[in-house]
């Protein structure tokens, strides 16, 4: 009569049972790497929109008799110890002919006809937003967007 398990079948459970757990911390660290790199994404997304709207804020605000403005960067924000930082180029201004502004913005500005199904006052913006950690970038966004302010 047969009392216990022999040895080697206790090694072999001990082995299998191991081997799967190890298979599972595997998949929950690469699940992890990839919420913490989504999240980062996300808010870098975010960080971008709000760097667009504050770029039309201060377009909006310049004084223009100096010239058009022709870059913009807001302040960065740090969140998590993640460090956002945006810099906006802005390399076209679509004016119509004979405005004041287009007089002004001589260097970025370009004229369209009155008639043209291009509104006034359209600036073409190249944004880059990077998201560092340690001194290391985790995340680098970039975007050209049409907009009016």
């Amino acid at each position: 009569m047969r009392r216990a398990m022999g040895i080697w079948q206790a090694i072999m459970m001990i082995l299998l049972i191991s081997g799967m757990m190890m298979i599972v911390l595997k998949y929950a660290s690469v699940s992890s790497k990839h919420v913490a790199a989504t999240y980062i994404r996300e808010q870098s997304e975010l960080f971008l929109n709000s760097a667009v709207e504050q770029t039309l804020l201060a377009i909006a605000f310049h004084d223009r008799s100096s010239g058009c403005l022709s870059n913009f960067s807001p302040p960065d924000v740090t969140v998590r110890a993640t460090t956002y930082h945006a810099t906006v180029a802005i390399t076209r201004y679509y004016l119509q002919e004979g405005s004041d502004d287009l007089a002004h913005c001589s260097a970025l500005g370009v004229a369209i006809s009155p008639g043209s199904a291009l509104s006034h006052g359209m600036a073409l913006l190249e944004i880059t937003v990077t998201a560092k950690r340690n001194g290391t970038i985790v995340s680098r966004l970039l975007r050209r967007t049409l907009q009016q302010p």
